[in-house]
């Protein structure tokens, strides 16, 4: 009976308390909510002491960081801590409802303020004075001051001094979003008596990135309407022990213990990135049946499975980090990732994919953010190619003990590259120079698909991508296979040129090989030069470097 009643994740497991008791849940949509969900203290993921200082000297201030971050559970946090004590009121509300009037100030406005009027209703009461408040800014057909209005009369209404706290701002768009940011500009000089002492605005991007495409065509920046603002704060990833924390509430509410090592699994698939961290927990304890019987332990087979389960259901999370990848901004920073090119990129693209937590710093330079973004990334720009994958290849390259054949698959997807490399133009949503790789990619998932897992590396500047193949069969023992991917280019058309090529090429391979403890490595170069026949195109060579045979074939 108690496994029946774990099988029931819905809202109508709160009404079966004669069966289980309440459970909590690891959050994975909308605000933390605190009898719900196993949390983090959402005060303290941001400097809480320097809020308070900003608050203070009756500052506006931005907070921004990627969707599904904890943003609003830390607003809604702190909009009870204050409203507990006895400085300010604080009112929480979300602008989103705006987004639909787009350039429509009229509407939008009217939106806004009843989401405003109705936050207020709930801290504050004053029912019948917030509707004459309400009454008073929509009357006389001036969207462009409604708001400035509503927020002057319930400043004066308020006995303490109101802190304003806007969520999604930055989905409002073009007219609309212009007249918030104005209205609260002009109404800065009259903090705090006549209007909120303090105004925190909150979205994916900082303010600067805002860019406004009014209806008459003007194309404005969110800083030029809202030079107020005193700083910008963002949100971060969770830490290691944070990460730690969350998992062990977990185990106290239920007993269900996970295995060594699996934290520091856990941040090597996220980097702390909040929705994924909860998700692979939910994924591992709760959608996987047979781990809701709590006295099975959650082992690292089990998180790798969660992983994989979890890039396939293609979560709303997952979705929209996706569609990112269409933006100009996005493309042009991301393409030269996946290829391993060196480009100048444009400090504001790099900035705006790094607020929307695409990518990251580290040692080697730019790279994706995570692991598990690493892998959606080129699922997704070969998800048309993967069904051609299906219908073209059998598992021809599996030998009978169930290992794979690297000679006969590397010849195959030889051939097949000669007989299809441009067909791919049209499929790869723009990312024409990195088309080599990310078609070897969405090959290799095919061949991992079900008995093998990838690891993938590539990141600005390193000239390469790093791919390592994890081939478990029943019958046969582990096979670690190194493939490094290279491009030869206009630029190394001379023979000088190929041999640097080739030699770094080699040394890289081997170094990768030797980090992943590879049984074999393999340097696969892309030619992209027009005027080469396929018959120089295509070949296969042994070499040794560092004690090591490594083979290189030629595409």
């Amino acid at each position: 009976m108690v496994s029946l009643c774990y099988c029931s994740l819905s809202l109508s497991l709160r009404t079966m308390s004669h069966c289980v008791p309440p459970m909590k849940f690891f959050n994975t949509a909308g605000p933390v909510n605190q009898d719900d969900h196993y949390k983090l203290d959402p005060i303290h993921r941001w400097d809480f002491d320097e809020i308070l200082m900003l608050l203070a000297q009756r500052k506006y201030f931005l907070l921004h960081a990627p969707r599904q971050t904890g943003k609003t559970s830390s607003l809604l946090a702190l909009q009870a801590h204050l409203n507990a004590g006895e400085d300010y009121t604080a009112i929480y509300a979300n602008f989103e409802c705006g987004q639909a009037a787009r350039n429509d100030t009229r509407r939008a406005m009217g939106a806004l303020i009843e989401q405003l009027k109705l936050r207020c209703e709930q801290i504050m009461g004053e029912r019948e004075q917030l509707n004459a408040i309400q009454q008073e800014a929509m009357a006389g057909d001036k969207p462009d001051i409604a708001l400035n209005s509503f927020l002057t009369q319930l400043c004066r209404l308020s006995k303490k001094p109101i802190v304003l706290l806007l969520d999604e701002v930055d989905s409002l768009i073009g007219d609309t979003l212009v007249s918030v940011l104005r209205q609260l500009r002009a109404g800065y000089d009259s903090r705090p008596g006549s209007f909120p002492q303090s105004t925190i605005l909150c979205g994916v991007v900082d303010i600067k990135d805002y860019k406004i495409h009014r209806s008459d065509g003007e194309i404005i920046t969110g800083g030029s309407c809202f030079n107020i603002k005193s700083k910008s704060l963002r949100l971060g990833n969770f830490s290691r022990d944070e990460i730690s924390q969350l998992y062990l509430a977990h185990t106290r509410e239920t007993g269900q213990v996970f295995s060594e090592g699996l934290f520091d699994l856990a941040w090597d698939y996220t980097a702390g990135q909040p929705w994924l961290v909860n998700a692979l927990a939910y994924e591992a304890c709760f959608e996987m049946k047979e781990n809701r019987d709590r006295s099975v332990p959650i082992t690292a087979a089990i998180f790798r499975a969660a992983r994989e389960r979890l890039i396939r259901s293609r979560a709303t999370h997952l979705d929209q980090l996706a569609d990112k990848l269409k933006e100009e901004r996005v493309y042009r920073v991301i393409q030269p990732m996946v290829s391993g090119t060196d480009s100048e990129l444009i400090a504001e693209d790099v900035q705006y994919c790094t607020d929307l937590g695409l990518i990251r710093e580290s040692p080697e330079g730019l790279v994706l953010a995570n692991d598990i973004y690493r892998e959606v990334l080129p699922r997704e720009l070969t998800e048309s190619l993967q069904n051609r994958f299906l219908t073209r290849f059998a598992p021809a390259w599996v030998d009978p003990d169930g290992s794979i054949n690297t000679d006969r698959l590397l010849t195959m997807f030889q051939q097949f590259w000669r007989e299809n490399s441009e067909i791919w133009k049209p499929t790869i949503a723009g990312y024409l120079e990195a088309a080599p790789h990310l078609v070897f990619q969405g090959f290799l998932q095919r061949v991992a698909n079900g008995e093998g897992l990838i690891d993938r590396e590539y990141g600005l500047g390193r000239g390469r991508a790093d791919l390592f193949l994890r081939w478990q069969a029943a019958t046969a023992a582990e096979q670690r296979i190194v493939f490094e991917l290279k491009m030869r280019t206009e630029r190394e058309s001379s023979a000088s040129k190929m041999e640097m090529l080739l030699g770094d090429g080699l040394a890289q391979t081997a170094r990768y090989a030797d980090q992943c403890g590879a049984h074999s490595a393999h340097l696969i170069i892309f030619d992209r030069r027009d005027d080469i026949s396929w018959e120089e195109k295509i070949y296969r060579h042994t070499h040794e470097q560092a004690g090591r045979p490594i083979t290189v074939w030629g595409m």
